[in-house]
Parts: C-alpha cells; sequence; structure tokens
C-alpha cells in the first residue's frame, strides 16, 4: 500500500485543508506514513502570509528530498497557482527541484487523478469513489479525516474580496465563495454526533459569509447554536473582518449558549492614515466602537487582534498613535507581526517608504510590550477564579501525576495537575498563580 504524509504551514484553514488532503488520499489507497518514515507521497500544505513562512516551507522540502530522494513532493495551499505537473502547468514552484506536482486546494478532490502518471503501480481505479473535477464545491463536499473529535475545524467560506495592500490571500485563495448554510450545520451536527464538543468556523472574512446573495453570518451562528441541545458547548470562529463586525452579530452572540466570551477581530493599525494604506475599509473609530458594543453585550469578552507594525511609510508619530490606541483598546493578545513585503502585492511596490529593519524590530518590541502588560494584568484578575477548561492534552508527570493544558472559554491558557488525564473533557479549575500569558489552577472538587 502506498504511503502518504503531510507537512502543514500556516493558519487553521491549512490544517482544515489538511484533513480534506488525507480524506481523499486514503479514500483511494493510501495510508498514513509512520513518523520518520519516507514515505511515497509528501503533501506540503504552504502558507504565503510571510516570506519567512515560504522560506520554512521550502527549506522542509529540500531537507525532505535529501533525506528521501524517492519520495513524491506535492505543494498545495497559499504558494500553488495553477495545478499540475511539468507536463501540464506553468506554476513557477515547478522550477524548484525539489517540487514534482502542485494542486490548487480547491482542486484536492482532482488529486488521484493528478497521482495515476506518478504511481503507475496503483490501481486507482479499483477505489469506486466520484471525487469529480477540482471546485469550491466539490472541495467542501470532501468528508474530512478529523484528528481530533472534540475540537474540530468546519470551513464556511474561502476566498477574499478586500484586497489588502499587504495581502497575498486574494490572489492565492481567490475571490469569496460561501458555502450554503444547511450544507455547513449538516456538517456540524455530524461533528457534534461524534463528540465534539468545541466547533471553530473558518473563512478569511467569516462574517462576510453569505447564503442565496444574502449576508447572514449571524443567522448561521445562531443556526449552529441550536446544537447545544445535541451536545456541543462551545463555538468560535476565525477570522473575521471590522467592516462586517455589525450589530446582528453582537446580539447573536450576546444571546448564545455556545458563543464563548472571546472574539479575535484583526485591526492591523491604529493610525487611520495607515489603514488607508493598507486599503482597510474602516476608521480608528470604527473599530473602537464595534469594541465598546461587544464589551457592553458582552461584559466578561477577551480581544485578540492581528497587528502590523512598521508599514510602509508609518511614521514615529503614527506609531505612537498606533501604541497609544493599544493602551485605550488594552487587547487581552495581539498576533503582531513586522511588515514584510509579499511578492506581488501593493504594498510590495513601496519600496521608496520602507523602514529600516532594526527601527522596525525596535517598534515591534516597544508595542509587545504595551500589549503585555494590559494582558498579564488582565490574566491577574482571574486569579481566584473558577475558568471551565476544554482540556486539549495532558502529560504524564514522574510523580504519576498528569499535568493538563487546556483553553478557557474566554482563550486563556491554562496548566492544572491532576491524578488523571482529562483530555477532551472540560473541566472547572480555580486559577491560583499566572506566568506571562499562562494560567496555573487546581481542579475545583465536585
Amino acid at each position: 500500500m502506498k504511503t502518504y504524509a503531510i507537512q502543514t504551514h500556516g493558519c487553521q484553514m491549512n490544517y482544515s485543508d489538511s484533513e480534506r488532503v488525507s480524506a481523499v488520499l486514503e479514500q483511494c489507497g493510501f495510508s498514513r506514513a509512520e513518523e520518520g518514515q519516507c514515505a511515497d507521497l509528501q503533501i506540503v500544505n504552504t502558507c504565503s502570509v510571510r516570506q519567512k513562512s515560504e522560506d520554512k516551507a521550502y527549506g522542509f522540502m529540500v531537507q525532505k528530498k535529501r533525506d528521501c530522494p524517492k519520495t513524491l513532493i506535492a505543494v498545495t495551499g497559499c504558494m500553488v497557482r495553477q495545478t499540475g505537473d511539468s507536463s501540464n502547468s506553468k506554476d513557477a514552484l515547478l522550477r524548484s527541484d525539489p517540487i514534482d506536482l502542485v494542486f490548487r486546494i480547491e482542486d484536492v478532490a482532482r488529486l488521484p487523478k493528478l497521482l495515476e502518471s506518478h504511481f503507475p503501480d496503483h490501481d486507482f481505479a479499483s477505489f469506486e469513489q466520484g471525487f469529480g473535477s477540482g471546485s469550491i464545491e466539490n472541495y467542501f463536499h470532501v468528508n474530512p479525516k478529523v484528528e481530533n473529535k472534540v475540537q474540530v475545524s468546519v470551513p464556511i467560506m474561502q476566498g477574499c474580496d478586500k484586497f489588502c495592500t499587504y495581502c497575498i490571500v486574494p490572489y492565492t485563495r481567490g475571490r469569496e465563495s460561501s458555502r450554503p448554510m444547511d450544507e455547513i450545520f449538516t456538517e456540524c451536527e455530524k461533528h457534534v454526533g461524534s463528540g465534539a464538543k468545541e466547533i471553530t468556523l473558518l473563512g478569511q472574512n467569516v462574517n462576510s459569509y453569505t447564503d442565496g446573495g444574502e449576508k447572514c453570518f449571524a443567522k448561521l451562528l445562531l443556526k449552529i447554536d441550536e446544537l447545544h441541545a445535541k451536545g456541543l458547548s462551545r463555538l468560535r470562529f476565525t477570522s473575521a473582518h471590522p467592516q462586517d463586525f455589525t450589530d446582528d452579530v453582537i446580539d447573536a452572540l450576546a444571546g448564545m449558549k455556545t458563543a464563548c466570551p472571546y472574539i479575535h477581530l484583526p485591526v492591523q493599525h491604529g493610525s487611520n492614515r495607515v489603514l488607508r494604506a493598507m486599503n482597510r475599509n474602516y476608521t480608528v473609530e470604527q473599530y473602537e466602537a464595534i469594541i465598546a458594543r461587544i464589551r457592553k453585550e458582552m461584559p466578561t469578552c477577551t480581544l485578540s487582534t492581528d497587528i502590523i507594525v512598521g508599514f510602509p511609510g508609518e511614521t514615529e508619530e503614527e506609531f505612537q498613535v498606533l501604541c497609544d490606541f493599544a493602551k485605550r483598546i488594552k487587547f487581552d493578545f495581539s498576533y503582531t507581526a513586522i511588515f514584510s513585503p509579499r511578492r506581488n502585492t501593493p504594498a510590495s511596490r513601496m519600496e521608496k517608504e520602507f523602514i529600516d529593519g532594526e527601527e522596525k524590530k525596535r517598534r515591534f518590541h516597544a508595542f509587545d510590550d504595551i500589549v503585555k502588560k494590559a494582558s498579564w494584568e488582565k490574566r491577574e484578575k482571574s486569579i481566584g477564579t473558577t475558568l471551565q477548561v476544554l482540556v486539549e492534552k495532558a502529560e504524564e508527570l514522574p510523580t504519576g501525576k498528569y499535568q493538563n493544558t487546556g483553553r478557557s472559554r474566554e482563550f486563556f491558557e491554562v496548566y492544572f495537575p491532576s491524578g488523571r488525564d482529562f483530555t477532551g473533557t472540560e473541566v472547572d479549575v480555580e486559577i491560583v498563580s499566572r506566568q506571562g500569558y499562562i494560567l496555573y489552577g487546581k481542579v475545583v472538587e465536585q
């Protein structure tokens, strides 16, 4: 039997995509290779958000080809533009020695057909599965091979129509395309029936979701919330866009049983001029109004964001405006990145306004200190309170006890020791201390 392995880089969407790739490969007779084994097929699911991500993926492929010269390397994800191999595709990736085959993720249903010529001794025809042609609809219909049945991710849309000047996603993922609501609900219902306690809805801009031409993300949230009666405890989503974070979404979240009091809402900057240069179609004032409404309707809600420091043309004054903005909002966490130009994006052509690398690093650390101060102070307030933790893993200690690790509904990372492994279960934990972003606690005796 032919074997495969998958190396995934990037966001939750990429990891969800890899589950669908695994499903297709196993349906056509491939089995997962053992750890450290040279697989017949190595899938590399790539990310293009930053140049570092691409470099890391390429470095992995080069090393893999050295270690396993007979392994076929197939690349998917955000680095791929055109499906095929050297015989029928002009994708620039195929000029790289380690890469044998590339496929856009929406073409995953075509993968068996693409592999036929590379594995002539594997009888693909004997596996009577109707994968069909490559399309977003076909991609959504692939039943994923879920590794973690308790916490699952469900893509509700693909692509992006926002065209931020620094971002390559609209060119790699294509324009926005949403799944029918009934289809999403059916997949969620199936996961809950298999034991899912937490579902995360995925999309490049989840809250621009449409069904039948109607923008209706709030309606989708309320529909899935009905699964609480069947065992769903937590519903999360990522990533949202401020332009589409409307009042009906906030109202829905405030009244739901499964909604977690945690929202990730990327703002990217605190200066209106920089936001315009990024083609982010909202103002700082509009963003702050959204946050004020969230905190009014959901007082315990925690908030994380994405920030880019050192965007081309960012002045020292604008950086200080960003810092003042962060001090006002008091984010619970920030995924802060130093600006990295992505080829073929408008921002990559702003060379005359690029900021010195050392200066960007200085600004990054200064901003990071501000975020840490606010977020660590908020976590300190959790000491003495009880949080509900969904345990994601447990490590056996030399004492015979287990160090359980999981997330609270507020998305705080929590560690607690116990005489048993609580993986996959929700546990009430009293918080006793904090180290950095991590909270430590003890099980509340029932």
